[in-house]
């Protein structure tokens, strides 16, 4: 039942897709956002492309906290960290991550962080604030915000003056707000936006977002790598317990890199409930020898999971562990995703 869901939201994701008028000009919306003619679009993004349009798309919908649009626009298993950076974070803004994630093309731990660097292209680090932002990490949001400026073929974006508002404004931080609201009162069509997010004046939508975000940022600073990702997770938890998108976020790390033992250390049965979670056990209780009826009972494991993980080994061991068999029956469970998936070693 818990499924339940889960599986009514991709019914209800494929009926809006089926559903809603073309999708937008987004790569026309981004050329505007940034102040370019369109020959220094294409040079700098190339020419027009549907994949690239999406992308575009899912940092413009999700900087407005637009997460149906967020989720069509990346729909589909794309080999795509961008699409599943954007994808996962929808998902998990909807309550739904951990269900969701092995029904997704899920490259590790970059398909809810990405990290950027020296070779990183714009648009990536355009993306990099996005999930920072949502978890209540103001300090790495506005530094990978300000990158994506910085980096911007005129040093200049709509999406970036409106995060580093929301974050002074969070931050309770008005004159700094007030300076990136004035150069977003000079934009066509922004006029409503900046009006909602005038410090004081906020719109009750806004009012209720901040409050929710002011919840979730460090009680006190932490000194930590941009990489250390369970670190900041795990802060953030010990600052509010309550963030959920953080335990989401921290849960679904610790399986993607196939941690195990941290995640067990992390995992709760009595609050985290997802089968993911449960075919992520069994693992770990396998590979300690562990598997008995007192531990399937303290972590919640059905007969009926269990059954299907007896049934998943006798598959692979009659299959002498060949992958495409196994694909296709178990192609979207954690065990496949644990056994069979590799790196991209570059």
């Amino acid at each position: 039942m818990r499924l339940n869901k889960f599986f009514n939201l991709l019914i209800l994701s494929f009926l809006f897709v089926c559903c809603a008028d073309k999708v937008p000009d987004y790569r026309q919306q981004w050329q505007r956002a940034h102040h370019l003619d369109e020959a220094r679009m294409s040079d700098f993004y190339g020419e027009p492309r549907e994949d690239m349009n999406a992308a575009f798309g899912a940092v413009l919908e999700a900087v407005d906290g637009n997460w149906d649009k967020v989720r069509s626009l990346t729909e589909g298993s794309r080999p795509s960290d961008i699409f599943a950076y954007y994808h996962n974070l929808a998902m998990a803004m909807e309550g739904h991550l951990a269900d969701s994630l092995m029904y997704y093309y899920q490259p590790f731990e970059r398909g809810l962080f990405l990290p950027v660097g020296e070779k990183s292209g714009q648009l990536r680090i355009a993306a990099s604030s996005e999930v920072w932002y949502r978890l209540g990490e103001m300090t790495m949001a506005e530094h990978s915000a300000m990158l994506a400026q910085l980096f911007s073929p005129e040093h200049f974006g709509v999406p970036y003056l409106k995060r580093l508002a929301q974050i002074n404004l969070v931050n309770r931080q008005d004159e700094a707000a007030l300076k990136y609201l004035h150069l977003l009162s000079e934009e066509p069509g922004c006029e409503k936006w900046v009006s909602d997010h005038i410090p004081g004046q906020e719109s009750k939508e806004v009012k209720r977002e901040l409050a929710s975000l002011r919840t979730l940022v460090h009680k006190s600073d932490v000194v930590h790598s941009p990489s250390d990702y369970r670190i900041v997770l795990k802060c953030l938890l010990a600052s509010n317990p309550d963030n959920l998108l953080a335990r989401q976020y921290l849960l679904c790390l610790d399986i993607l890199v196939k941690d195990l033992e941290s995640f067990i250390a992390d995992y709760d049965p009595s609050r985290d409930d997802s089968r993911l979670y449960d075919e992520a056990v069994l693992i770990f209780l396998a590979q300690r020898a562990s598997m008995t009826q007192e531990n399937f009972a303290h972590f919640g494991i059905s007969p009926e999971v269990l059954q299907e993980f007896s049934d998943y080994n006798n598959m692979v061991a009659s299959y002498n562990g060949a992958m495409e068999p196994m694909q296709r029956k178990y192609g979207k469970t954690y065990w496949f995703f644990y056994q069979y998936a590799k790196r991209n070693v570059k």
